[in-house]
C-alpha cells in the first residue's frame, strides 16, 4: 500500500495500491493483480489515540470492471462491519 491521500483534520490517511504485492499467498495467486494497481483508496486509517486505530478497508478496485472485489477481510471475522477497531497489544 502506497499513501494516497492525508486528512489531517481527522488524522487520517488514505491508501491505494501501487504495485503488485510480492507475497499475493495462494488466495492472491488467482487474481489479476494488475487490474488492481490504480489510484483509487483500498484502506483508510484513523488514529483515534496512542493505543487505537480505526480501520477501514474498502476493498480492492478493478480498473477493468469499475467494481470494488475483495471486499471482506480476516479483521471481521467477528464483526461484519466496515470499520474496524483496533488496539495496541501489551508488550
Amino acid at each position: 500500500m502506497k499513501e494516497l491521500k492525508r486528512y489531517d483534520f481527522e488524522k487520517g490517511i488514505a491508501y491505494t495500491l501501487k504495485e503488485v504485492p510480492e507475497d499475493i499467498g495462494n488466495i492472491g495467486r488467482g487474481l489479476n493483480w494488475k487490474e488492481y494497481v490504480n489510484n483509487e483508496p483500498i484502506a483508510y486509517l484513523k488514529i483515534i489515540d496512542e493505543n487505537t486505530m480505526l480501520f477501514y478497508w474498502y476493498g480492492f478496485y478493478n480498473k477493468t470492471t469499475k467494481q470494488r472485489e475483495c471486499k471482506e477481510t480476516n479483521f471481521q471475522q467477528e464483526s461484519k462491519t466496515k470499520e474496524i477497531i483496533l488496539k495496541r497489544c501489551s508488550p
